[in-house]
């Protein structure tokens, strides 16, 4: 009876996505903080503290999830997401914004592995987890469409006043809260399909989500020094992002330093996620194309390619042109390498895993957008991503190698059992 009732999460989901993904400021809380009168080195550094609080918060949220259950972690994301946006309408100087944003940064971290988590196993209930990465790209494109038009629904509102953007934001987390409340947290079952290697690490996760916090935290070491594919995927995945939305942050002050005002830089946003959103949805069938190791090739190699074009444009066409090709190659593989982590992961910890995943990446923002606004203070910010991209580029290219290589050799094996 409860499976039946839990496949109301599917369609509630979407709706979810939709509303969650309706990020006010997302196109424009950079320059709300230029607004306050922070400097690129303060916003960068509001940044990195942003995702300090990320990278030390993701693993204890993930178990915090898997022990108390996804939909309880996913409530109290949006009541912690109501208090953060309420103190930014109120906070005028730097100690008061970053407060605010470091409640925001609770906000990711209670969503970021339970909510995928909550639905690949709504779907493996229902004997559907095969048709993840299709109902995941399906999502994505969701996600990025909502996000094109709150980008442009934020610019509009912070024309008029900042304080709508933020106090919009308040009410989408209160009418998230009531469509998670509707939603049920689906039993966790046992994988039933027949993988030597999957089924031997579902009997060495079983009774994951009862352990204490060490015995957790031994669990979560030792998982990652069996599947040295989920260790080098998440390298590759946490490096790769870093560095795009860094930029997709930074393009933000890129565009109105070349003339361009909230509005356009809204609008611009907007459209790049509805481009984004339909090279989401049909991710999965560029797979079937390119295959595993090839999806991971070209993604990380065009995203470089328009990354190191990008970083040399001095006019909008050149900039926002390469802006638009760097999403391509990103929003195409975003669907399907959580797809390929989540074929990795044992349900018992599937969302504590898939929140070491999200503590990678902010490891990685930490450095990376630190680095490029540190340098933008002593610089142009140009000449800042110029710079980084001497280190980067080839660093990017040897880490993309060593997961391609990982990946084709564990699926390759899986194909032979």
């Amino acid at each position: 009876m409860k499976t039946l009732r839990y496949k109301r999460n599917v369609p509630l989901f979407f709706v979810y996505q939709w509303i969650g993904m309706f990020m006010l400021d997302r196109a424009i809380w950079m320059l709300f903080l230029v607004s306050k009168g922070l400097t690129l080195g303060q916003i960068a550094l509001l940044e990195t503290l942003f995702h300090a609080v990320n990278f030390v918060a993701e693993v204890p949220t993930g178990m915090i999830a898997d022990r108390f259950g996804k939909r309880t972690s996913l409530l109290a994301a949006q009541a912690v997401g109501i208090a953060s946006a309420v103190w930014l309408i109120a906070a005028s100087d730097f100690y008061g914004l970053t407060a605010a944003f470091m409640l925001g940064s609770l906000v990711h971290t209670l969503q970021s592995g339970a909510a995928s988590a909550l639905f690949y196993e709504t779907l493996k209930g229902q004997g559907k987890q095969s048709a993840f990465a299709k109902l995941n790209s399906r999502l994505a494109s969701i996600a990025l469409v909502s996000m094109g038009v709150s980008g442009m629904a934020g610019g509009a509102l912070a024309d008029l006043n900042w304080a709508y953007v933020y106090a919009g934001k308040a009410l989408l987390h209160f009418i998230c809260l009531f469509v998670i409340w509707l939603m049920e947290e689906p039993a966790i079952l046992p994988d039933q399909e027949e993988d030597l290697e999957t089924n031997e690490e579902e009997r060495r996760a079983n009774g994951f989500e009862r352990l204490p916090l060490t015995g957790q935290i031994r669990g979560i070491v030792s998982f990652i020094g069996r599947n040295k594919t989920f260790a080098v995927l998440s390298v590759f995945g946490a490096v790769l992002y870093a560095m795009s939305w860094s930029i997709g942050f930074y393009s933000q002050v890129i565009f109105q330093q070349i003339g361009l005002d909230n509005g356009i830089i809204g609008l611009i946003n907007g459209a790049e996620t509805w481009f984004s959103a339909a090279v989401a949805a049909i991710a999965y069938l560029g797979e079937r194309l390119l295959g595993r190791r090839g999806t991971i090739w070209i993604s990380a190699l065009g995203f470089m390619l328009c990354l190191a074009l990008f970083g040399y444009q001095g006019d909008a066409i050149g900039a926002v042109s390469f802006f638009f090709l760097m999403a391509l190659f990103i929003s195409g593989l975003e669907p399907l390498l959580e797809t390929y982590l989540h074929e990795l992961v044992p349900s018992p910890m599937r969302a504590t895993m898939l929140s070491v995943f999200s503590m990678m990446i902010s490891a990685c923002m930490m450095v990376t957008f630190l680095v490029i606004g540190m340098l933008a203070d002593r610089m142009s910010l140009s000449a800042s991503l110029q710079t980084i991209l001497n280190v980067w580029l080839p660093l990017m290219a040897g880490i993309t190698a060593i997961a391609a290589r990982s990946a084709h050799r564990h699926w390759c094996r899986k194909s032979v059992q």
